[in-house]
């Protein structure tokens, strides 16, 4: 995570300290939009793949393998309609000639990353060199912010989206060579019509359980653009980057913790809303020290001279909390994951993100940054209560 998220966010600071607010906001927005085009390409596949692996493990080689075949198959055709989209906006609407070439040389890179193993490898228990190859696509950014053009120029544009495109290459390299290091170099194998059809339901399925939540966190920044000013958009997107590390490394956490809840719920007929969180305890203790250290970091930031960053700081003090509203929320929708429960668990995230996202555009031109912190509050305890009721109804407890 220091060599992933931890660059980016390092570039940023020094960006937020230059008072370099143009690129920062317009690097911002854009790097969100390819992060979520990722998103979409995997549509779940990873939490699939691991799901399998961990389920049958290896000696299926040949079931596990089929899988990742049809559901790379799958991703490739998602990648082809985003790039499609992307460039069609790039060549066709938008008169910015960094978001023309930001997004242009990005394509690559989202076709590269339908045929990642991230998921054989949390599958396998191999998270940590999963999560090594993974920051590279993060680094290549931070370094190409960090060794670019000062302002969003069309170079920018060029050397920001190159620099993703690289870095999802050198990791799909990396995993590829991580799964052949482990005994399990990757092979292709036929693809059925019915086969493809079931991994377009689950991935769909999923990719509903993963979209609303990243579009009510892009959406949130979009509402700060449109209603709170340039300025202040930058600072909040700089905070949200901070919490968004914070709730990635949770997620991290629970992709470790996956395998083992997948595995003890397979071995229960009925299972306690205490056990789904017994088997993530981990995760439950690192959310609630990543909160307390968030809150710490912006009280001590916050002391110091009046400058960008305790502006930064009195707004991290007012998000804190979310990192373990979020933690508690997406615990419980993982429990239904571990379940195969993936139609309830999509719509249980779509109906919350809707929630979240409504009530931060009912009541920001009041509010202002409040009703953005009462949008993402809102979108946890709806998540969380809804995985609550499912799972009690699915009769686990």
């Amino acid at each position: 995570m220091g060599i992933g998220q931890g660059t980016v966010f390092a570039a940023q600071t020094w960006l937020l300290a230059q008072g370099r607010f143009a690129l920062l906001s317009t690097f911002s927005a854009h790097y969100a939009v390819s992060t979520l085009a990722v998103l979409v390409v995997d549509s779940g596949a990873s939490t699939i793949l691991a799901r399998e692996t961990a389920r049958t493990g290896m000696g299926a080689a040949g079931d596990i393998w089929s899988t990742f075949s049809e559901t790379s198959l799958f991703r490739s055709l998602l990648a082809g309609a985003v790039g499609a989209a992307a460039a069609a906006y790039a060549l066709g609407v938008t008169p910015d000639a960094f978001s023309r070439n930001y997004l242009l040389f990005c394509l690559p890179g989202w076709l590269i990353w339908s045929c990642n193993g991230g998921g054989l490898l949390d599958g396998l228990k191999l998270s940590g060199l999963g999560g090594l190859c993974g920051a590279i696509t993060y680094a290549a950014s931070a370094g190409a912010l960090l060794l670019g053009p000062p302002e969003p120029t069309a170079s920018a544009g060029v050397m920001l989206g190159g620099a993703f495109s690289i870095g999802c290459g050198l990791t799909v390299a990396a995993q590829w060579a991580a799964l052949t290091s482990a005994g399990q170099p990757p092979r292709l194998r036929r693809v059925t019509a019915a086969g493809l059809r079931r991994a377009a339901r689950d991935g769909v399925a999923l990719l509903f359980q993963l979209l609303p939540g990243q579009l009510n966190s892009r959406g949130a920044l979009l509402l700060s653009a449109a209603y709170l000013g340039a300025e202040t958009t930058a600072v909040f997107a700089y905070v949200k980057q901070l919490i968004i590390a914070l709730a990635t490394i949770i997620v991290f956490l629970l992709r470790i913790d996956f395998p083992a809840l997948v595995q003890k719920l397979s071995l229960r007929e009925h299972q306690s809303f205490l056990g789904i969180f017994s088997a993530q305890k981990i995760t439950l203790y690192c959310s609630l020290i990543m909160t307390l250290g968030a809150v710490v970091i912006a009280l001590a930031a916050s002391a110091a001279p009046a400058s960008n960053f305790s502006r930064a700081a009195s707004l991290l003090l007012l998000f804190a909390p979310t990192v373990l509203t979020a933690s508690l929320s997406m615990m419980l929708v993982q429990g239904l994951a571990a379940l195969g429960a993936y139609l309830p668990m999509a719509r249980i995230v779509t109906l919350s993100a809707v929630l979240g996202i409504t009530a931060s555009y009912v009541f920001i031109d009041v509010f202002g940054i409040y009703a953005l912190l009462a949008g993402e509050l809102l979108f946890h305890f709806a998540g969380f209560s809804l995985a609550y009721i499912e799972i009690r109804r699915l009769r686990f407890w």
